[in-house]
């Protein structure tokens, strides 16, 4: 009996680090795709810097695309959060996306540690559940398949 309690909830702990590590995953996944966004984003920043053209073409998605005139400015409008937008010069847009991708980086780096730690606690459980399902199948208490 007492190994029927530590069994059940040793399933059910290793129920929710299942559920948390796919949950991990999936945040690890988001910020994967955010990452590369603003490494796209940054990458088409430094160019613009480079064009001598006074007209471009550009991407708008569905295979489209329009002509844009360069502006000398050469700003860009970057995204602060709670709907703020900052206009800027494009050297501090890149610095500002720098960062983003730094920040990125720091918080996969955390998520891949914890998901770690959860998929060896996982690890432990999943011997702890087969000793004790072992220990009951040789004292007959347990029914094979």
């Amino acid at each position: 009996m007492e190994n029927e309690v530590s069994l059940e909830d040793l399933l059910a702990t290793a129920d929710l680090l299942k559920k948390h590590i796919e949950n991990l995953t999936a945040q690890i996944q988001y910020i994967r795709e955010k990452r590369e966004e603003y490494e796209n984003a940054k990458k088409t920043l430094e160019s613009y810097m480079t064009i001598d053209q006074k007209e471009i073409l550009v991407n708008i998605g569905a295979e489209t695309f329009i002509y844009c005139n360069v502006s000398e400015k050469k700003r860009a409008l970057i995204p602060l959060g709670s709907n703020i937008i900052l206009e800027s010069d494009i050297s501090k847009a890149i610095n500002i996306i720098d960062e983003r991708i730094k920040d990125f980086n720091n918080a996969e780096k955390r998520l891949i540690d914890e998901t770690n730690n959860a998929s060896n606690q996982y690890a432990l459980i999943e011997k702890k559940v087969e000793d004790i399902y072992n220990s009951l199948k040789g004292k007959g208490n347990v029914q094979g398949p």
